[in-house]
Order: structure tokens, then sequence, then C-alpha cells
């Protein structure tokens, strides 16, 4: 068995995660990563004294979240800092963000008429199952709303909560799932201290105190005798192991297998799930341009960012500045150049006319053009009741885990939280198999 009890193919927060999860009960772990740097769409790297992250990596509902629950099972203590309240950038002045009822009431972008339809429609989303709204869009939910506000309103909720600001491609079930969480959690949302280093590294340890991890280590093919995946081939060697833990985009699992051997209704369901995708912008600024701690919102498009280095001074040399900014856009568009340059030009007037004199002040940029974001855009035909689950038919020692699975949530959520699942899963699956071994050599 080379040593290994289990093989995990990828090392996002998913694989880190459920490697780190079984190592820390006991089992040999390996964990293959096909690029130089862990973290995979949560990655980071140092930059001229700056903390650039991979996008924005806030943790949904902070220390109640999914990661700090992966956290908590290994017997640590994952930190976060909580940033400001979140505002809405609109018609040149930044106003409080109403993103829930008592805010909405108070709010002087919304008439009393948009109020009262925004409150109904919050509450008809957070009322009854969830489950039950799945396959129901917002835009057939709020279909009789006669409010362009509260339509408006709706798509910011929706773009920041499950990243889905087209009505059209938003479950409500989703999105109902997740206001339900928000409004239980104490806090809403968390910056991880040090950013997503600290959840990259910490885990990286867990995962080294009984496994190893081999970056640029590319899984070329699996192979499958008797229902059981018996090899994993990388670019340059060969490994076996009692179980097998997928932690790529589900997308890519047919490849693979050579587009074999896998059940039609999962090839099938795999090939055609489409994520969400969109530009990223990270700024470097040689001096501060703004004192916004927290999430800053436009309507009209729906993109959002935040200020880094005013949540955690540690992410941008002292007297410099660190802006990250995401603009949600249809993966179709990505496809197009022509395009997705004119929405980028339209995302940087926004950001001069937001703070006069930033494109004065930058001293580094970098712009990402993602066809993946998150694995999974929230829409129906694609909620939690559709999506892979962690499981194959057939394949007694392989698991899938990541964002693009059945877990809870949406994103890094996903991820952390189909960890928590797996991990169970194969510790089970790896026990009994260690146990009919043993018996086997008695």
């Amino acid at each position: 068995m080379d040593g290994y009890d289990v093989i995990v193919i990828g090392g996002g927060y998913a694989g880190l995660s459920a490697g780190a999860l079984l190592a820390s009960k006991g089992h040999r772990v390996l964990l293959l990563e096909r690029s130089r740097h862990l973290g995979g769409r949560a990655a980071y790297q140092e930059r001229d004294g700056f903390l650039v992250e991979y996008g924005l990596h806030d943790n949904r509902f902070a220390s109640e979240g999914a990661a700090a629950a992966v956290f908590r099972r290994l017997g640590r203590e994952l930190k976060f800092i909580e940033p400001g309240e979140p505002e809405l950038y609109r018609n040149g002045s930044f106003l409080p963000l109403p993103n829930n009822v008592g805010k909405i009431f108070r709010s002087p972008l919304l008439s009393t008429r948009a109020k009262l339809s925004a409150a109904y429609y919050l509450l008809r989303l957070v009322l009854g199952r969830p489950e039950r709204k799945y396959q129901i869009s917002l835009e057939e939910l709020t279909s009789k709303c006669r409010s362009p506000e509260t339509l408006e309103l709706m798509r910011v909720l929706s773009g920041i909560g499950i990243i889905a600001p087209d009505l059209r491609h938003a479950s409500a079930g989703e999105m109902a799932a997740f206001l339900r969480k928000a409004l239980r959690a104490k806090v809403k949302v968390g910056y991880p201290e040090g950013g997503t280093r600290q959840i990259i590294e910490g885990l990286r340890e867990e995962l080294e105190k009984n496994g190893q991890i081999l970056t640029s280590s590319q899984v070329t093919r699996l192979f499958l005798r008797k229902g059981k995946v018996t090899q994993v081939k990388t670019d340059t060697a060969t490994y076996t192991a009692r179980a097998v833990i997928s932690a790529i985009p589900v997308q890519e699992v047919p490849d693979l297998f050579g587009g074999k051997d896998l059940p039609i209704k999962f090839v099938k369901k795999a090939r055609e799930l489409v994520p969400t995708a969109g530009i990223a912008l990270d700024l470097g600024l040689r001096e501060k341009v703004s004192e916004k701690k927290g999430l800053i919102v436009t309507p009209d498009p729906v993109t959002m960012g935040q200020f880094t280095s005013n949540i955690d001074l540690s992410t941008a040399p002292e007297g410099k500045q660190l802006l990250s900014w995401f603009y949600p856009l249809p993966l179709p568009w990505m496809r197009n150049q022509d395009k997705v340059k004119r929405e980028e030009e339209r995302l940087r007037e926004m950001l001069g006319e937001m703070f006069p004199g930033i494109w004065e002040a930058v001293e580094w940029e970098r712009v990402m053009r993602l066809s993946m974001v998150d694995g999974f855009l929230p829409r129906p035909g694609q909620t939690r009741e559709d999506r892979p689950g962690f499981t194959l038919p057939g394949l007694d020692n392989f698991f899938l885990c990541g964002d693009t699975t059945c877990a809870e949530g949406t994103g890094g959520d996903t991820a952390f939280n189909s960890a928590l699942e797996v991990s169970e899963l194969a510790d089970a699956y790896l026990k009994e198999a260690k146990g009919k071994e043993g018996e086997e050599e008695g």
C-alpha cells in the first residue's frame, strides 16, 4: 500500500481539510497538488510586502462558520477579525447596506412602498422549508413585484449572499437557506486573521503530522479494478492506497478515468455543472485612499470589494493599502474577450468615481479573468439536491470532496462542509478495510 491509507487529489480548502481531518484520526495521508502552491482558488502570494489572495476571501459566519468547524474538529482555533458594516455605493453616496428587515425600514435608499415590498419578499424566503424553493428562481419568486428598488436590492443581496446577482439564475431555495443561517448567526462575516494563509498553513501543519504533501504533482489517470481505485498515476509516479479522495472540481473527474468506467448519470451531471465566474481585481496602493473597513457593494452592475488592509493591517506595508474587488459575470461572457474588456473598463470607471485619486496611487495591479470562482452557480438544477454526492455507485473506495458537491453552502463553505462529511465516510471505510485486512492476516 506504499504506506498510505488515503490519497487526496487537490490541495485547495477541501483537499487540505479532508486530508488534515483524516490525518488527525491516525490515517496516513498523501496529498497530491498539481500546482506549486497550496490553496487552489484560495491560494495566496506575498508581493512587495502585500499579502495578496485569490480574490475576496472573507468567511461567512466567522467562528460559527464551516472553516471554523473544521479547525475545531482538529482541536485548533481559527481567529477572525470582524470587518466594518457593509455599505452600498449608489448615486455618488455610500449608505448602509439594507441587508436585514430592520435596516430595510431604516434605509433612506428605499421608499415606503419599497421597504414593505422588500421585507415581504425576504420573509417569503425565510419562512418555510428552503428545499421546497430549490427549483424556483428568485425571478419567479418576485414575478409580481412592481418595485424596481426592491428588485435591485434582491439582486444585491443574492449577489453577495450566494454570488448569483442575476435573479433568473439564482435559486430561491439556496438563497433562503443562506438567509436562515445568517439570521441565526451572531457574526455575519469575518476575515481570517492573517488571511487565507492562516487557514492553508494551519491545515498543512495538521496534515503533515501524519502525512505528506507533494506539489507540482499532476494526477493524470486513475485505474479501477473490481470496483476500487487501485492506482493513482501522476506525470512522474504511480501511487496506491486503501482509499482515494478527489478534491478537484467534479467537472474534471471523468477525465481522470479516461472518460469511462463511471456512471453515465454522474458524468452528465458533472460535465454540465456551471460554475460562477467573473473579474477579480487587486490593487496595491502606495498611499491610503479610504478608511472604509466593510464590504462595499455596487448595485448596477452588482460588484463587491474591500480594503483588506483596513481590516487586517498585516496584509499591506505600513502606510500602504490593499484593495480587492470582484465583479461576477456569466460564464459565457468570459469567453468573449471584447465583452470582458468592456466590463473591466466599466469596473475601473466605477472605482475611480468611488475613490477619487485611486488610479494615481496604484503601485501595482493584478487582474484575473476567472472562468471558475465558486464550483457551481446556485441556480435551479444545480442546488444541493441536484449536485453530485460524496460517493459514486460501484466505487467502494472513492470519495468526492469540494465546492462542486452536494454539501451545504456555496464556495468555501461548501468545500469545508464537504470535507467534514467525506472525512467521516472515508474514516469509516478505512477502519472497516483495515479490520478486514487484520482478519485475513490472522
